[in-house]
């Protein structure tokens, strides 16, 4: 199994080489809710975006609970995204049970999904496509291995609770959108090439319910994720 970061290119082209051609929008964050959802700003509405393919972390810890690793891992992904322009990239149906968009996440050549499990503030889940659910669970196993981000406590290990699925979270947690503001960064502004009258079906993304007020790959790159 590939170790080094040429070896993460090289599994990840290939992966994303075996997927069809999708969707792809460009969104503006606007709040992280947690380590797997965020509020975007996209075609000039806001949406809730799902990063498919992975989970927050579920650790027991009888001294602490599971509320210091989530709050580490909605940390983390709060310095990936927040306030930032994403590219989102859809794989197989564009949106859960809750309306939320379920997506593939870049900013700028960094694979946010990947990046978080990578660091060790994500797991790897059961996607609806199997794309890079080996590559996740590969960057799961090597966070684990090396004590990277809630891996580094002794104990996270033995009350580590793994979830299969993104829905088996939101079965736990409910969807994952809290009520109140959807606004953490600055109101957005468009990018040159788009427009502000643009309709998110010029993404080919069919649109939800309203919400509560690719890139090419490029491996995680740049952290130790200690």
């Amino acid at each position: 199994m590939p170790t080094t970061i040429g070896g993460l290119v090289l599994l990840a082209t290939l992966a994303l080489g075996a997927m069809t051609t999708h969707a792809q929008a460009p969104a503006y964050v606007t709040r992280v809710v947690d380590g797997h959802t965020i509020y975007v700003e996209m075609g000039g509405q806001l949406e809730v975006v799902r990063y498919l393919g992975v989970n927050t972390p579920r650790i027991e810890d009888p001294r602490h609970g599971p509320e210091r690793y989530a709050a580490a891992a909605r940390e983390v992904n709060r310095r990936l995204v927040d306030g930032k322009w994403v590219q989102l990239r859809f794989d197989g149906p564009p949106r859960d049970r809750h309306g939320r968009l379920l997506a593939y996440v870049w900013v700028g050549d960094v694979f946010v999904n990947a990046m978080l499990v990578h660091r060790g503030y994500g797991e790897a889940a059961a996607a609806s496509s199997a794309g890079y659910a080996e590559y996740f669970r590969m960057l799961q196993d090597g966070a684990v291995r090396d004590g990277r981000g809630v891996w580094r406590e002794p104990d996270a290990q033995a009350h580590h609770r793994p979830r299969p699925t993104e829905l088996a979270a939101d079965d736990e947690q409910g969807s994952g959108v809290l009520p109140g503001r959807v606004f953490s960064a600055p109101a957005p502004f468009f990018p040159p090439l788009a427009s502000p009258t643009s309709s998110r079906s010029s993404f080919g993304v069919p649109a939800g319910p309203s919400s509560p007020g690719s890139p090419s790959y490029i491996a995680p790159r740049g952290s130790t994720g200690r």
